[in-house]
Order: C-alpha cells, then structure tokens, then sequence
C-alpha cells in the first residue's frame, strides 16, 4: 500500500468518526441501545471500551482501582502500544478540524500557510515541556479531586455535545474551549494543543514500546538539500521528522511518509522495526537519482514547493 493510499484511507477514517458520532444519537433516539456512550467511553453489545486517560482520572479522584474500567481502557491502550497514537490522526474530532481548517487555510490563504510552514526547523522541541504539562494536570486532578483531564478531553468534549445537541438538551459552554483552541492554532501556530497540552494523546503516548510503529528515517536515501524540506512542511505538528526526537509528539498520520514518497527518495518510512539490509538495498535501487544540481532541493537554503504544488492539488 502506498503512503498516498493510507493518507487516502485516514481521511476517510476521520470522515466516517464524525458519522459515527452523528450516528450514535440517532440510534438511541431510535431505541437502539446496543451501543452508546462518547469518546469518555462506549459500549458495543458486551464490548466495553473507555479512555486510558478516564481510567486514570478515575483512580486518581477515587483511590480505587475498578478493574472493569481498567479492562476497558486496555482496548485502546493496546492499539497505542502497537500502532502509536494514532486515535489522534485518524479519529479524534478535534486533529480532524484542525486539519480541516488547515486545509481551507492552504486553499483560500495560500501565501499566509506558506508562510507558516516554510520555517527551517533546527531540532525537535525536547519533551521536557510536554511531559511537564500533563504531570502538572494528572498533579492538579490528584490534589483537587476535581475531574480535570475530563473537563480537557476534546474528544470526549465533543463527542458528548454532538449527542446532547441531537437529543435536545442544546449544547454546552465546553464547545467555546475547542473553539478557543482553534482560533489561537489559527493565529499562532500549528496543532499547539495536539503537541504540547492534549492529556489524552499524552496519556497514549505512555503506551510504547521498541515495537511501537514508529516513523523511520534513512538519511541515504534523502536527496533534499535545501534548509526547508517537504516534510517540513508537511507535518501538521511542525516537527522534522529527519531529525532525532520525533516522540512522544508524532502520532503517526504519515504525511511526510507520503511527501517523502511523492520526491521519490522513499527515505522516510514507518515501521515497526527498522529495515534489514536486504530491504534497504532494494529501496537505493528503486529511488530516483539524486537530483540534479541547481534544483530546488539541491540549493541549501531553497524551498522544494513542487510536491507541494502536486499536493495542493490532490488535496
């Protein structure tokens, strides 16, 4: 599968959640019960799944373990394990609209986004602040008993007003804080929640392993050369997914896998483990030559907008 057909297959993914969630309330208007519940946690038949982070809040505001909660929050802390964050990509509501709003902001603003990506990116921010921060909640929701980490789940947020207003009961004062981080993404920087404060992609991104899909990097295979390469740019998150220190940020949507495919170099990948040299081997002999001198990526310091030029368009 092509990174361009994943990409294909994770927006269709985000698409068919917000069905999902359109879908829910529906039904139960309907009587049908055999499923229910929000992002906080849902019930499929006998199936019952919840959010690590729930699970956590749960024992941090009561002191008791509740093992049927912790056997819930097993579900997604095992995908995590295996497949990174990757609720955050494919499924959280909020990493949806902003990417949709990035999206309008490419088309309609163009020069304004270019702008906004085309920053040399020295080194990954070390996540010392992000780990920082969500002690800091899980420290505040300890001492305080108060639901905190609830109270900050844009998932949960979300997913619970798309409910309440279909059945009614209006929507709540919640919706003015996803509001509220949309507009400072918008006149700051890029996915600021998503990289530094969200607790429930923090609390994901404690399920790792050496196993975890991971993005992988092969710097033989890189042909860019200028100061801003496309992957740059084509992470949501702003992080160099060439450079060390990728995570515990990245969540594994694959854009700049996809980018990377499109230059043909095929230098950025992910894995579960890394390459043997065999597979190596076949990738050096199936890339493109490097490019040709005086190209845009061979100029330190260029731009290479041409994958961009195709992606807007595709987009």
């Amino acid at each position: 599968m092509t990174y361009r057909t994943l990409d294909r297959l994770r927006k269709a993914t985000q698409l068919a959640t917000f069905g999902f969630l359109l879908l829910l309330p529906i039904l139960l208007l309907r009587d049908v019960t055999w499923i229910l519940g929000s992002f906080y946690s849902l019930s499929i038949g006998e199936l019952q799944i919840a959010d690590p982070m729930m699970a956590l809040q749960s024992v941090l505001t009561s002191g008791r373990l509740h093992v049927p909660l912790l056997l819930a929050a097993a579900v997604p802390a095992t995908l995590a394990l295996v497949l990174g964050r990757v609720f955050c990509s494919w499924a959280c509501p909020q990493n949806t609209l902003s990417e949709w709003i990035e999206a309008a902001e490419k088309r309609f603003f163009h020069k304004r986004w270019q702008r906004r990506v085309q920053r040399p990116i020295e080194h990954n921010p070390r996540p010392v602040l992000y780990w920082g921060i969500f002690a800091g909640l899980v420290l505040l929701t300890l001492v305080a008993g108060f639901p905190l980490l609830g109270t900050l789940s844009m998932p949960g947020i979300i997913s619970t007003q798309i409910s309440q207003g279909f059945l009614g009961f209006g929507l709540g004062i919640e919706l003015l804080l996803v509001a509220g981080i949309l507009a400072v993404e918008i006149a700051v920087g890029r996915r600021l929640w998503c990289k530094y404060v969200c607790p429930v992609g923090a609390c994901l991104s404690l399920f790792r392993a050496g196993k975890t899909l991971h993005l992988h990097h092969d710097p033989a295979l890189c042909h860019c050369r200028g100061s801003v390469k496309p992957c740059h740019m084509a992470c949501p998150l702003g992080l160099s997914p060439r450079k060390a220190g990728l995570y515990p940020f990245c969540f594994n949507c694959g854009r700049c896998a996809r980018v990377c495919e499109k230059t043909g170099s095929r230098s950025l990948t992910l894995r579960f483990s890394p390459p043997n040299a065999q597979s190596r081997d076949r990738l050096l002999q199936s890339t493109n030559p490097p490019t040709p001198p005086g190209s845009a990526t061979d100029v330190p310091g260029a731009v290479p907008s041409d994958p961009f030029t195709t992606e807007s368009k595709e987009a």
